[in-house]
This record gives structure tokens, sequence and C-alpha cells, in this order.
């Protein structure tokens, strides 16, 4: 590069007459230079205006919840949104605890709830015995605490059915009398007939 600014200087200064080869090498050189200039230049990373990005402790990942009803000796019944997998004794914390006549027995604590069903919690002497039946078979299944796959095994009862009864245990607080039965679409004399020495409330 010294060289050819001493020859470009001669040049220019008059020193040496113009040659216009050496001419043509400056330009080549010149433009040779500006091209990798500028290829360098263009090479370097373009700076990209950062995008926002979600760090893993700013993932929310909510829970799936369920809905239960908390009837009888709870401190505060009422209908209590819980998180999916809860067991009952949640539900009976959540609602106060259980009263001072609360019947412990009456329920299972440790059970895995489900949603939209209905929990009844009795004092002590009013839970509904669960026995077997006249002919010493199979045990009773109570109206008011019993699954739907419990109430399937009744005879005559499937799962739409089993899931009406449940229906309208959850709206009407509970069964009263065993007649109640005779209220739900699909159960008439006939089917009421075979079904009230198998269950209790």
């Amino acid at each position: 590069m010294d060289w050819l600014r001493l020859k470009l200087a001669e040049a220019i200064g008059g020193k040496q007459p113009i040659n216009k080869k050496l001419l043509l090498v400056i330009g080549a050189v010149v433009a040779t230079v500006v091209f990798l200039v500028n290829g360098m230049t263009s090479a370097r990373e373009v700076p990209v205006a950062n995008q926002p990005s979600i760090a893993p402790d700013q993932v929310v990942v909510s829970a799936a919840t369920i809905y239960v009803h908390i009837v009888g000796e709870v401190t505060a019944p009422g209908i209590y949104q819980l998180e999916s997998g809860a067991r009952l004794m949640d539900a009976i914390f959540a609602a106060g605890g259980l009263t001072k006549t609360a019947d412990q027995a009456s329920v299972n604590l440790a059970r895995e709830l489900t949603d939209g069903e209905q929990v009844v919690v009795y004092k002590f002497g009013a839970a509904p015995m669960v026995v077997g039946s006249a002919a010493g078979g199979a045990a009773q299944i109570s109206l008011n605490r019993a699954s739907a796959a419990e109430l399937e095994d009744l005879p005559g009862v499937g799962p739409a059915l089993a899931a009406r009864i449940i229906d309208w245990r959850t709206a009407n607080g509970g069964f009263k009398k065993k007649e109640d039965l005779l209220s739900i679409s699909g159960i008439g004399d006939k089917l009421f007939a075979g079904l009230k020495d198998q269950v209790v409330l």
C-alpha cells in the first residue's frame, strides 16, 4: 500500500508521467478495498429488537377444579370450589369443619371427591344404617349417600336414571322419604315397588 501511495503522489505531483495502466491498477485496488470493507460491514450482525419471551417461572398452570355441595353437620354448609383430586377432608375443612354433633363415621374423610356431588354429614344417631336385605342378600343402598355407580346396582337403574336420582338429590337437598323417588322421571309405581325394599335414606 505504501508503494501505491508513493506512485499516486508522484503521478499527481507531476514528478512522473501519468500511466493509464497504473491508474487502472489503482482504480481496481481501490474498488477491491471498498468492496472488502463493505462486505465486512454488511457481515456484521445486525441487532434485532428483542422479542418478549416468557420465562418458565412466569408460566401459570391452573389446576382443574370441581364443585362440591356440603350439607348437614358442618359449620358453613354450601357449595365449594376445590382442586380436582381433593379429598372429603378438604371439603369439610373448607366448610369450617364438623360441628360438635357431627357423626364423623357417617362419612369417609379420605375418599376422593367428584365434580357435582353432594356430601351429607349426619348427626350422631341420624346416619342411615346400611343393613342386609330381608333375604340376607346384598346390602341396601342409601339414596342420600350412594354414588352413581352404586345406584346402578339397583334393579332397573342404569347410568341415565342414576344420574337423574343424583340430580334430584342435589336439587332438593336429599331424599326425605323413599316415595320421593316417584318424583323422578323414569321411576313409576312398578319400578318403585322393586326398589323400595332395597334402598334406605
